[in-house]
């Protein structure tokens, strides 16, 4: 498991990180540019409980000269006019090196571009919402919790998962 720090920032903001490291079962990795994102998204107020990142998902892999020319392809692929330079720096590299050290493994996000960019490379993608609905199917949250995250992400103007507006959208989608 490979996540984006979009994820990472939704687990911490139902403060779930536990959570998370359960659905990594210490298979996780990440990409040294997600790692310095998480770890600065951690300064900022609600985001503390991301210092857990490092312990679920180790030492991050740092891109060699090869993968470093496919991350400033990749990045270009996503960036729009005006993005600054760093502007999906974490994905690309992500994409970058699962692809070149061919990898068995998912990569976790929820930026869209990103999700195409990394399928368009022969990786496996999921969401912020499908690891939470697999969460809930181990039976290691029930309905109600799920649902509390459901509104706190909401809140958060983190979206909802796809067509959930309310709560019986909401358990029509559960068991998808």
């Amino acid at each position: 498991m490979f996540p984006d720090n979009t994820v990472l920032i939704n687990f911490a903001i139902i403060n779930r990180m536990d959570l998370l490291e359960k659905l990594a079962n210490g298979n996780g990795q990440w990409c040294a540019t997600v790692a310095g994102e998480c770890a600065e998204s951690a300064g900022y107020p609600g985001l503390a409980a991301l210092s857990a990142a490092e312990d679920i998902f180790g030492e991050p892999l740092y891109p060699n000269p090869a993968e470093h020319q496919d991350v400033q392809v990749l990045r270009n692929q996503l960036a729009s006019p005006g993005d600054p330079p760093t502007k999906h720096l974490g994905e690309a590299e992500t994409v970058a090196i699962i692809t070149r050290r061919r990898l068995s493994c998912f990569f976790v996000t929820d930026d869209r571009d990103a999700a195409r960019l990394a399928t368009q490379n022969g990786i496996t993608v999921t969401t912020t919402w499908r690891l939470l609905q697999l969460a809930h199917r181990k039976k290691w949250i029930d309905d109600d919790t799920l649902w509390g995250y459901v509104q706190t992400l909401r809140v958060n103007d983190r979206g909802t998962p796809p067509g959930v507006q309310d709560r019986a959208a909401f358990d029509k989608w559960l068991p998808t």
